[in-house]
């Protein structure tokens, strides 16, 4: 954790505030001779902090049982977040799917709903949201006025500080001011904050599932759905700016004279192994009248997804399996590439095929075999997780983000 040190008071106290919260939030129960060390803050500063954080309801003490509450004179107990203390609303688009939740400060989802983009023309897209995340707030028992931020996650380019989606070339959307539009389409007056897809999922993993990166001074968070995106986090620092970019992993080119991809370039390793390549492959080869065993599966749908083509693949669909092997061999090469560009500690894989262990360890051996370097394996290693991920792991991470600007706005 960083805390400022200078001559502007006020930012100092915005910056010990918002340091102080957010290690209750990573480490609590903690004590606050605890939070002082960590920080190198003085316990008298942390007291006065954290007194006023009590009183505003955002933390509270953890009691010992058999013994009576902190009163005069009496040991202060541990910390931690007030999971009730705050609301906040979540909506993820990706690819073609849309989620949407409302969580506590902790993260624990109240309500949810997803459903299919059938019209990506950008209007009725976003009335739908709107409309259907109303719904969702409802379900949940809260009011709009409960909610301490919204946070909304697109797999484009955004300006988080503006809440203008810059583009989604896909879609063909180009700078929609979509937190303004959400706000009006909802009657939300508080704060509503944009950010990329990939980013919003690893400002997921950082809040809610710490301890699978904190060991890490960087992580990578590689997500795999209509695109591919690796975001690198610098892990020691308490601040919304601790993510470098949303890491456009998807357009590293792996064969110049390769695939077109949708960005207009040749052979990125977005056309081979994204979501999107890898069904429109397989619907090739149904089309031809082949892999068979995946047309049964997916017998009354227009086209397969993901899950459906794990399942053919595991029931031995040899065209879908020599996709799938291709696609991972693909994805193997970027995240050789990605390690040895950025060499974070620790990266994290969000993607459906990984659901089944051999692809696991079919990327695993891919990565190993290119990174087979005798002094790299000795001095460095980046430790590879797989995210055990549901249809609304995307709804939490754009909660996520809402909280996150919580935790950097204490006051």
């Amino acid at each position: 954790m960083q805390v400022l040190q200078g001559k502007n008071l006020l930012r100092i106290k915005e910056s010990n505030q918002s340091a102080i919260l957010r290690m209750i939030y990573y480490y609590g129960p903690i004590s606050r001779s605890e939070i002082a060390q960590r920080l190198e803050l003085t316990l008298p500063t942390i007291t006065t902090n954290i007194n006023k954080m009590l009183e505003e309801g955002l933390v509270k003490e953890t009691f010992i049982r058999g013994k009576a509450p902190n009163t005069s004179g009496r040991r202060a107990h541990p910390l931690q977040i007030n999971h009730e203390a705050c609301y906040f609303g979540g909506v993820e688009l990706k690819g073609k799917r849309w989620s949407a939740c409302v969580t506590d400060f902790g993260g624990k989802i109240l309500s949810s709903a997803e459903g299919v983009c059938r019209d990506i023309e950008y209007e009725n897209f976003i009335w739908r949201l709107g409309k259907d995340f109303m719904e969702c707030l409802s379900d949940s028992g809260k009011k709009l006025e409960d909610l301490s931020g919204i946070g909304i996650s697109l797999p484009g380019l955004v300006d988080r500080e503006t809440g203008v989606l810059k583009v989604i070339s896909r879609y063909q959307w180009f700078n929609k001011e979509v937190s303004q539009d959400f706000a009006q389409l909802t009657g939300y007056q508080g704060k509503i904050t944009l950010e990329n897809t990939a980013i919003a999922r690893g400002m997921s993993a950082q809040l809610f599932n710490w301890d699978e990166v904190e060991n890490g001074k960087t992580f990578a968070y590689l997500t795999v759905s209509a695109g591919i995106a690796c975001p690198l986090f610098l892990n020691t620092s308490s601040y919304r700016g601790s993510v470098v970019e949303a890491g456009e992993a998807g357009h590293m080119v792996i064969d110049p004279r390769g695939r077109l991809c949708t960005c207009g370039n040749r052979g990125c390793v977005e056309a081979y192994a994204s979501e999107y390549a890898i069904i429109n492959d397989c619907k090739r080869q149904m089309e031809q009248g082949k892999a068979t065993l995946l047309q049964e599966i997916c017998a009354n749908k227009k086209e397969p997804d993901i899950a459906d083509i794990v399942r053919a693949q595991e029931a031995g669909d040899k065209e879908v399996c020599q996709i799938v092997e291709e696609a991972i061999c693909m994805l193997g090469i970027a995240v050789t590439n990605i390690i040895n560009f950025t060499m974070p500690d620790i990266m994290l894989i969000d993607c459906q095929l990984f659901k089944n262990e051999q692809n696991r360890q079919r990327l695993l051996a891919q990565t190993q075999s290119s990174l087979h370097n005798p002094i790299y394996f000795q001095y460095f290693k980046t430790m590879i997780f797989f995210v055990e991920s549901d249809q609304f792991v995307g709804a939490l991470g754009a909660a996520a983000v809402a909280i996150d600007e919580k935790l950097e706005i204490v006051i």
